[in-house]
């Protein structure tokens, strides 16, 4: 069993994530999402996207707004919820949040973004500066990546629909799976593994973008 990054209200989380299924309409966004799709590492926090209509249930536990980024959060049972709207959170994200409600699967009754969608959304935590959340980031990208079944044609589309920088998407996935190395412990079954999918995962990027 790989190494959890994260222990401390891991289960709060959990359990927190399937109490909210039927109260509120939410899409899955953030490491809970991956976790969904590949099922490896826990998340501390709930990232979800709702409408406007959903957000009446959060002010009983009070509604805050970080103070640089344009996303809500409530504590719940000493659990932070990040609530990405629509229009509100629009210009922290690669595309609106209309876009995250209105593509995703269903898995275990829980609504959760598309696969690929959630690769790019991802992505843009590169760009923070929360050193802890920068390198869970990493280990949900790569995993995601490794063992998502990902397709890279179809995120070459969304790139392409958004007009996506290259420095925000492919180079940060080809960084990413260097510098996941070092956390393969948290990715891999070991790390003979780990370079064996990263060489592989490259080559189909860099054949997927045409990139040297």
């Amino acid at each position: 069993m790989r190494r959890q990054f994260y222990s401390e209200r891991a289960n709060a989380s959990f359990d927190l994530l399937h109490d909210l299924v039927g109260k509120i309409d939410f899409v899955l966004i953030g490491g809970w999402a991956v976790h969904s799709y590949i099922g490896l590492q826990r998340s501390m926090d709930i990232d979800i996207a709702i409408d406007y209509a959903s957000l009446d249930y959060f002010r009983a536990y009070g509604i805050e707004k970080y103070e640089n980024i344009n996303i809500n959060y409530s504590s719940i049972n000493n659990v932070t919820v990040n609530i990405f709207l629509p229009g509100f959170s629009d210009n922290d994200l690669p595309f609106q949040v209309n876009e995250i409600l209105a593509n995703y699967v269903k898995i275990e009754n829980i609504k959760v973004v598309r696969k690929e969608l959630l690769l790019l959304l991802k992505l843009w935590g590169y760009f923070g500066n929360n050193e802890t959340k920068i390198k869970k980031d990493i280990i949900d990208v790569v995993g995601l990546m490794f063992y998502g079944n990902i397709s890279m044609s179809d995120v070459k589309k969304l790139i392409k629909s958004h007009n996506l920088q290259k420095r925000r998407t492919t180079d940060v996935m080809l960084e990413y799976i260097d510098k996941g190395e070092i956390l393969a412990e948290f990715i891999s079954n070991d790390i003979g593994e780990y370079k064996t999918l990263a060489q592989k995962c490259k080559r189909d990027i860099q054949n997927t973008f045409h990139l040297k």
